[in-house]
């Protein structure tokens, strides 16, 4: 991921556009919105008294 980020900012460095940091963005939050919405939710499950 953090790769993800340098190739980003290089593009945008290169290119004066902002599209590559938009779009890095997007990509991101593509990944860890559902991961952060897994963990939750079986944080949730695994705190559930049986």
């Amino acid at each position: 991921m953090p790769d993800l980020l340098k190739q980003a900012t290089d593009a945008q460095a290169l290119t004066a556009n902002p599209s590559p940091l938009i779009a890095a963005a997007m990509i991101y939050l593509v990944i860890l919105l559902p991961a952060v919405r897994l963990v939750s939710w079986l944080e949730a499950r695994s705190s559930r008294p049986h």
